[in-house]
């Protein structure tokens, strides 16, 4: 396994620095929790500090990181007794019927059981324990959602073929990415997304639409391409040190550094899109808590009202904008950034705007997995506990099967000083390591080193860009809550 270099190290010192500087508040708000941060100095001074972090980042690694080294990742299979067991084929198949089943449940729940939300354990399953759960999961343990994909398991059932060589190469990531957009839109956008009998319906839909792709373009083709959430977690996946490698034709468990499995991933058509939609879906998020989307909120959705429309579809047509509004600035920064690269650097013999950006977007994957954790620690943390609640009345039909029906929230499970540092740390981190990604990846494509770091200046803007505003986002969160 090949070492880390000087400045990778150097790096992760900066990581504990931003960590430490970032654990001065006593009082923080995270998102999905009630309360106001009563900082010992203004938030601007976070915002610099982060700032800061991320340019002293990056002198380290222009000074201490002078050639590629996550060209080649080190990869160390597990011993074999471990590889066995955890890859054993009958456990495999009973954690398959195990989620096949726990989905079933969950849709069971949702289209024959409580209509109220609180009282119905799908919203929670959904949107909390599984959506936001994949993330820790992916990153601890490799890409586990794609062993066990329910979707995957009925498509098995019923004899469809791994890979029929039908898939169109150039349709890329594309299928995922415009899926990705919609799931997006029906969580940010849509009010009544959680409604249980709307999300049966989805369930159902999205089962016989991905069902329908495996059969014909093959499981692992469509995993690979077109179930949104098998993409999703392939991607975050390659920030893990567990992954399961091919070898000699048999599958092997192995471990490698974290991170640095994004510098394998190849580019794809979509891939920038996809991973483009997480980071806008996520800013957005954060946008629609703050005082300026909300004052422009009411003054467009009157302006759309006087137009003829419903309270109801006005608000859904202002979000929408919003949304895509927020994707399409955050595609011509990356663009813009990664065209720089190229004409400063000289990177690839003047490569197109597309290419040079697929060429650089896996050091976005870090912040997209930041930004998740940054916005939705607190909402799993908390709002999961729930889960304990419903499981002994998952239809809200009033039995009370464990004995657990008047479980209550824990608030105090996690204390205020914690979320500010797990917030400031994931958005701080997750940019340092972007940064880092870019760096290598500039190494390998330039004629010489000082050609590589200049390169970076336009990444280092945007970066700083990104690590502002995604604070600026989370503070304001705070400040607007009472």
């Amino acid at each position: 396994m090949s070492r880390l270099p000087t400045a990778a190290r150097t790096g992760t010192a900066f990581l504990g620095m931003a960590a430490f500087t970032v654990s001065w508040p006593g009082v923080a708000f995270a998102h999905g929790v009630q309360g106001r941060a009563e900082t010992p100095v203004p938030l601007e001074v976070f915002f610099y500090t982060a700032a800061i972090v991320v340019v002293i980042s990056f002198a380290g690694l222009a000074l201490g990181w002078s050639r590629p080294r996550w060209d080649t990742v080190g990869w160390r299979p597990a011993p074999a007794w471990l590889s066995d067991a955890v890859l054993n084929r009958w456990l495999i198949g009973a954690a398959r019927v195990l989620v096949l089943s726990a989905a079933v449940f969950v849709t069971a729940a949702a289209g024959f059981g409580s209509t109220i939300l609180n009282r119905n354990i799908a919203p929670v399953a959904i949107f909390v324990v599984w959506w936001i759960g994949l993330v820790p999961l992916t990153l601890l343990f490799g890409n586990v959602w794609r062993e066990v994909n329910p979707w995957a398991t009925l498509a098995r059932w019923i004899r469809a073929p791994a890979d029929r060589g039908t898939y169109p190469p150039r349709w890329g990531l594309w299928p995922a990415a415009v899926l990705m957009t919609v799931w997006a839109w029906m969580e940010l956008v849509y009010p009544t997304a959680a409604s249980p009998r709307l999300l049966a319906g989805l369930i159902c839909g999205y089962t016989l639409l991905t069902v329908a792709g495996m059969v014909r373009y093959g499981v692992d083709v469509w995993l690979d391409h077109g179930e949104v959430f098998a993409v999703f977690t392939r991607l975050l996946a390659s920030l893990s040190a567990v992954e399961v490698r091919t070898v000699d034709g048999t599958r092997r468990l192995g471990f490698r550094p974290p991170v640095i499995g994004c510098a394998r991933l190849l580019p794809q058509a979509g891939q920038v899109a996809f991973v483009i939609a997480l980071i806008g879906a996520v800013t957005f998020d954060g946008l629609s808590g703050t005082s300026l989307w909300k004052a422009r909120d009411v003054a467009a959705t009157e302006r759309v009202i006087s137009l003829g429309v419903d309270d109801f579809g006005a608000g859904i047509v202002v979000a929408s904008i919003g949304l895509l509004v927020m994707i399409a600035l955050a595609t011509v920064a990356f663009e813009s950034a990664s065209w720089a690269a190229d004409r400063v650097g000289g990177l690839g013999g003047q490569m197109s705007v597309g290419r040079v950006a697929q060429t650089f977007v896996h050091s976005l994957i870090p912040i997209a997995a930041g930004y998740h954790i940054a916005h939705y620690f607190t909402l799993f943390v908390f709002q999961s506990q729930d889960l304990l609640r419903l499981a002994s009345d998952p239809f809200g039909t009033g039995a009370d099967l464990f004995g657990t029906t008047g479980s209550k929230i824990d608030f105090n499970l996690v204390s205020p000083n914690a979320i500010w540092v797990v917030q400031l740390a994931a958005i701080v981190g997750a940019h340092v390591l972007g940064l880092a990604l870019a760096h290598d990846r500039a190494l390998q494509l330039a004629p010489h080193s000082r050609r590589a770091v200049a390169s970076q200046y336009p990444m280092l803007a945007l970066m700083v860009l990104l690590t502002v505003s995604g604070l600026w986002f989370l503070s304001e969160g705070m400040t607007q809550a009472v």
